[in-house]
């Protein structure tokens, strides 16, 4: 199953006519206007579930960071 066959709906938001993956914040921003325009939630709803559907995705990975502790210096 490729990213356009996602079960979550809102993901097919988040490619190009050519099946391309947009940029993250032009998905996010498709994402909130479909939330509010067409499911009727307010912008704060559509903003949480936009970004918590991102994040869920994997389209772009969050990086990493690994902190010292005061024993590995």
């Amino acid at each position: 199953m490729n990213n356009m066959e996602s079960k979550n709906p809102l993901h097919v938001l988040c490619f190009d006519e050519t099946g391309q993956l947009k940029q993250q914040n032009e998905c996010r921003a498709v994402m909130i206007n479909h939330l509010i325009l067409e499911d009727g939630l307010d912008i704060d709803a559509a903003e949480n579930m936009a970004d918590k559907t991102i994040r869920e995705s994997g389209f772009w990975p969050v990086p990493k960071f690994e902190f010292e502790t005061e024993e590995e210096t």
